[in-house]
């Protein structure tokens, strides 16, 4: 698993990619060419000052490395965190990551 760095990169997916909200987050996906799953976070400004998005941020990550291994191959993922995840605990976040990226969590396999 990479980390979408570009703003290129970015826009691409969210232009040309499919999108699904739920609750805390917006997911944009585009299948790639390279065979591996790239991911990107992004939190606006609007939803509060730099230490509650960099801890969303954290929140996004931290989920998405529990279950890195259920991930499907060839994706360009885009994760942008709505203004409602700065009030949601880890656990809220964490729901709707594994939600939004269809992993299911196994009892004993992710925690």
């Amino acid at each position: 698993m990479e980390t979408l760095k570009n703003s290129s990169d970015f826009r691409k997916v969210i232009d040309r990619g499919s999108r699904e909200i739920l609750g805390t987050i917006t997911v944009f996906r585009l299948l790639n060419e390279k065979g591996i799953t790239r991911i990107g976070i992004s939190v606006s400004k609007k939803t509060g000052n730099s230490v509650t998005r960099n801890k969303i941020k954290r929140r996004i990550r931290e989920a998405i490395r529990k279950s890195a291994s259920f991930l499907p191959a060839g994706e360009d993922i885009v994760i942008i965190a709505r203004r409602k995840a700065a009030n949601k605990g880890y656990k809220e976040v964490e729901k709707d990551v594994l939600e939004i990226l269809k992993v299911r969590k196994v009892e004993g396999e992710i925690e």
